[in-house]
């Protein structure tokens, strides 16, 4: 028996993405071929080969001051993104 999945993805910019789905919300950064992702819950990473349908993915953390870590970096590096794009 099968179940019915729902994901809707949101660009925000070149590297990021806000991911709605059944589940919960979460914020994504990377590229083809590695991301980050940052729900309430956890941090994942993935690593791929763009395009080949091969990936892998691990737990990089639960709960707890990791995900504010991970987030605050991510804000980090698009702040530094947009200032080196204005000079």
């Amino acid at each position: 028996m099968g179940f019915f999945r729902f994901r809707k993805t949101i660009p925000l910019g070149k590297f990021f993405r806000i991911n709605l789905s059944k589940t919960g919300t979460s914020l994504s950064a990377g590229r083809p071929g590695a991301t980050i992702n940052v729900r309430k819950d956890r941090v994942d990473g993935t690593v791929g080969i763009p395009g080949s349908g091969l990936s892998y993915k691990e737990r990089l953390s639960n709960r707890g001051c990791a995900s504010v870590f991970v987030l605050a970096l991510m804000l980090t590096s698009a702040l530094a993104g947009v200032f080196a794009w204005a000079i």
